[in-house]
């Protein structure tokens, strides 16, 4: 009987797994991207699949929340090549988005190999180095965020109306609660803020123009005739019913007209272009009122989203004219607007672009739209940037961004003043575009040199630091002997009591033969990501316990099992690796104590958090191994929550860290935005590094010798400072690659780090004393490198591996002193989250945190 009721709990809660992952399949069909978001969220939790993994990620890409699409686009990448190409080109865009431009480039060309005859593989893998090249002839600008204006909701898109601006919002509005479900927000409305003394100030914010213009649904972007009695409004009504509405699955936008008589707008009419089968919206009308611009995804088009035209014919409007391919590409365009000279300014995602939305300009000539480019930066960001409004035509004005760069949450509207800016008094906005160069700068670049003995710097930024440390000999491998640390936690998948098969588990007749020395003869069945010893070691955890516990009989443990589910669960996971140890490793049940609880007693996701939960709740599921017996625990410990007792490996350390050549580059007071690396050898062959967006950078030296020996290799550093300097410093290196004598053996300790945490370190401080100090032989080196793993901001990351490493080297040096020692020569360095250096991977919990780690090599004197 018990087992028909754990079998029926079993289907019951499939069932409702697969229930509600259909229900939310039917929310993404229906464009109900938010809704559908939270019951992928918690599928995922529950089972880590990549299906669910990818349409999360598309969730949040349509809803322009781009770090959590990556990281959902990052478990898919990680389990291996996906089986629909389309993943590669929107994960490379979403990398994009956040600004890792290098990955992207990996991506979109493993798109372009997937789907060679799609151009926009080598499209978008191109424009990364269009972007990236054209970055080194910016000209200053200064674009901050109107503060009087902006919101943690979405404020864009204004336009002039009386003595002030009407622009567009999702701010809650008194009387108007509904949610959309695209994006979990309050529908648009239009609101009003009148002008205070400068072009940043504003008064009087407030809904505009009563309950004619701001319905239940969508209202806005808008746009006024020039007079303002007539006002063009996007809108969404949602009255759709039956078939239709089945058939459409969505609202279309639609623009609708309402003018105003002195006193009040009349009830807004719909413009006669309307239709039920696609959207139009974005309108635009030019000065002179003859010429109405609006957006449309109608039938005919050249991609997703196409800007079109009409002309006034007598109180109508012509047939709708598409502006052609000089305007518009595969992708989407949108906001079209003019300056005073009829240049069209609009935005898209279909030109080689910084990423997302682009500000592009299509230059007026004799009435006709020259070919269309994106606007530089920092008009531009490798975020969504879109709708110009011009003050002092091309001078000055407002753009709309998304930006976190002094934006206050969502979409926020930025002001720009090129007049106080500009290094040439008469360049305008149309000329700030990808591929433009003045004269100044581009006599500047052409006639200064460069002074390779003394690096001397290209316009006088004396400030600038540009350096290049290769250490004297670069060894391709060591033989290296590690103490490797062994976390108390076995980690289980989501939805699961059964110890995972990447756990290496013995039978019993294998258990005579298991030795702590020779972990690499028992593998996981399923080990995926890099290959690594240290991970089949930690994939051994639960032999190493039995091992010690049969070798240590009065040793008891208590397993604690925390699940998301509750305490019923977890102890179901706790008895199945009790049920191990007792039929394989024929310890006494009487020896294993078992509990359940709902979180960790030092859980990853606190209380109130939102992001990155998938990744926090996969690492609270797990669990726990305690004991008080020092045969099984790390030195010097005691008490709950103790590693286990490090083990040994003994293996060959291929290009370590101290064989990567560092570059390091700061702009000191503007650091820079980018920079690249030009690396020329005695016969004039150059590779290409980069871009960078950060101080330094670590390269292999095998990267960049390949099979030579030595060589003198000329290094040019080109980048550009915040304050839009351009910069180019060199020097030159002497390489050597060479294998070490078979008798050095460099020793390696790490130590782990919970969560977001610093000051884990201190429980190591009487191991690092007295077992890792003493080992430093005289005259050693000691490198010491930090790592997170991938959760949590890049940059706040990068700090904290830092810090990690720094408290490590400042324990090892009062340790030193104490011996009165002067000998040892330290390099501490943070990774962050760098995945080209990180020990493992990031797709399993046990990995995330094992990169939680500071690493200490010990390299005996040559």
């Amino acid at each position: 009987m018990k087992k028909i009721y754990i079998i029926l709990i079993a289907v019951l809660i499939c069932s409702t797994a697969i229930a509600q992952t259909k229900k939310a399949d039917r929310l993404f069909d229906r464009w109900e991207y938010f809704r559908a978001s939270k019951i992928y969220e918690k599928s995922a939790a529950k089972t880590a699949n990549v299906d669910t993994y990818y349409k999360l990620g598309i969730c949040h890409q349509k809803m322009n929340n781009y770090k959590d699409a990556m990281y959902a686009f990052d478990f898919v990448n990680a389990a291996g090549t996906y089986s629909n190409p389309e993943f590669y080109l929107n994960y490379g865009q979403v990398l994009k988005n956040n600004n890792k431009y290098e990955q992207a480039k990996i991506a979109f060309k493993k798109y372009n190999e997937l789907v060679p005859n799609d151009p926009r593989g080598i499209f978008y893998y191109n424009s990364i180095d269009v972007v990236y090249d054209d970055r080194l002839t910016d000209l200053p600008v200064n674009i901050s965020g109107v503060i009087a204006i902006n919101t943690q909701n979405a404020d864009f898109s204004p336009v002039f109306h009386n003595e002030g601006i009407v622009f567009t919002s999702n701010r809650k509005t008194s009387g108007h609660c509904k949610i959309y479900g695209w994006t979990g927000d309050h529908y648009l409305d239009l609101y009003y803020a009148k002008k205070g003394s400068d072009n940043k100030s504003f008064t009087e914010v407030a809904p505009f123009g009563g309950k004619k213009i701001n319905k239940k649904y969508h209202d806005g972007p808008a746009c006024f005739s020039k007079n303002g009695d007539t006002i063009y409004i996007s809108r969404v009504e949602k009255y759709l019913q039956g078939d239709d509405k089945k058939a459409l699955m969505i609202e279309r936008n639609k623009i609708f007209v309402s003018t105003n008589n002195g006193k009040k707008w009349s009830k807004a009419k719909p413009l006669e272009l309307n239709s039920d089968n696609y959207s139009v919206a974005n309108p635009y009308l030019s000065p002179d009122g003859l010429r109405l611009y609006f957006v449309s995804d109608m039938p005919g088009g050249y991609g997703e989203t196409d800007i079109y035209y009409c002309n006034r014919m007598g109180s109508g409007w012509s047939q709708p004219i598409n502006l052609g391919p000089n305007v518009n590409t595969f992708n989407r365009e949108k906001y079209p607007s003019l300056d005073a000279t009829g240049n069209l300014y609009f935005a898209s995602d279909g030109y080689q672009g910084y990423g997302g939305l682009d500000i592009c300009v299509a230059l007026n000539t004799n009435g006709n739209f020259a070919k269309a480019i994106p606007m530089k930066y920092p008009f531009n960001s490798f975020t969504d940037d879109y709708s110009i409004l011009f003050i002092q035509d091309e001078k000055t004005g407002y753009i709309s961004s998304n930006r976190s760069e002094g934006g206050q949450g969502d979409a926020d509207i930025f002001y720009f003043d090129l007049i106080s800016d500009a290094s040439t008094s008469d360049l305008k906005t149309s000329e700030y575009t990808i591929g433009y160069k003045t004269k100044a700068i581009a006599n500047k670049t052409e006639n200064n040199t460069v002074n390779n003995t003394e690096n001397t710097i290209i316009n006088n930024t004396s400030n600038v630091m540009f350096s290049v440390n290769s250490p004297s000999n670069i060894p391709v491998q060591r033989r290296v002997r590690e103490t490797f640390p062994i976390r108390n936690y076995v980690f289980f998948d989501l939805e699961s009591t059964q110890i995972p098969s990447r756990y290496v588990l013995l039978t019993k007749d294998e258990v005579k033969n298991f030795k702590e020395t020779n972990l690499e003869v028992f593998t996981p069945k399923k080990l995926t990501g890099r290959p690594s010893r240290q991970m089949i070691a930690y994939y051994n955890i639960l032999n190493i316990l039995g091992k010690r516990m049969g070798e240590n009989p009065n040793s008891t443990i208590t397993l604690v099992g925390s699940s998301e589910k509750g305490e019923a669960d977890g102890k179901l996971m706790s008895e199945s690796v009790k049920k191990y140890l007792v039929d394989v490793f024929g310890i006494k049940a009487s020896r294993i104590n078992i509990e359940g609880r709902e979180k960790p007693k030092i859980p990853s996701e606190q209380p109130n958090g939102t992001n990155e939960l998938i990744f926090l709740r996969q690492g609270d599921r797990r669990v726990s191994i305690e004991s008080d017996a020092p045969a099984i625990l790390m030195e010097f410990q005691s008490g709950q929550d103790v590693p286990l007792k490090p083990v040994e490996i003994v293996a060959v350390q291929e290009a370590p860290i101290d064989s990567y050549v560092t570059i390091y580059a700061d702009g000191g007071a503007a650091p820079f935005t980018s920079w690249k690396l030009e690396v020329i050898d005695e016969k004039g062959k150059t590779q290409t590094f980069g871009p960078y967006f950060q101080n330094q950078v670590n390269i292999p030296g095998k990267s960049i010798m390949g099979t030579r020996t030595e060589g003198n290799y000329k290094f040019i550093m080109i980048g550009q400072t915040a304050n839009v300097v351009n910069v180019k410093k060199d020097t030159t290196v002497h390489l050597v690659l060479w294998t070490p004598d078979v008798r050095e053996e460099g020793m390696r300790f790490s130590v782990l780090f919970e969560y977001n945490d610093s000051k884990s370190i201190y429980i190591y401080e009487k191991y690092l004393t007295e077992v890792v100090t003493p080992k430093i032989p005289t005259n050693g080196k000691v490198i010491i490198h930090g790592h997170t793993d991938i959760i949590g901001d890049a940059n706040y990351n990068l700090t904290l591996s830092t810090a990690r490493a720094n408290d490590v080297k400042t324990i090892i040096d009062k340790a030193l002193a104490k011996l009165g020692r002067t000998d040892v020569k330290f390099e501490v360095r943070g990774y962050g989250e760098d995945d080209s250096l990180s020990p493992f991977d990031n797709k399993f919990p046990e990995e995330r945190f094992y990169n939680r780690t500071v690493i200490i090599d010990i390299i005996p004197a040559k």
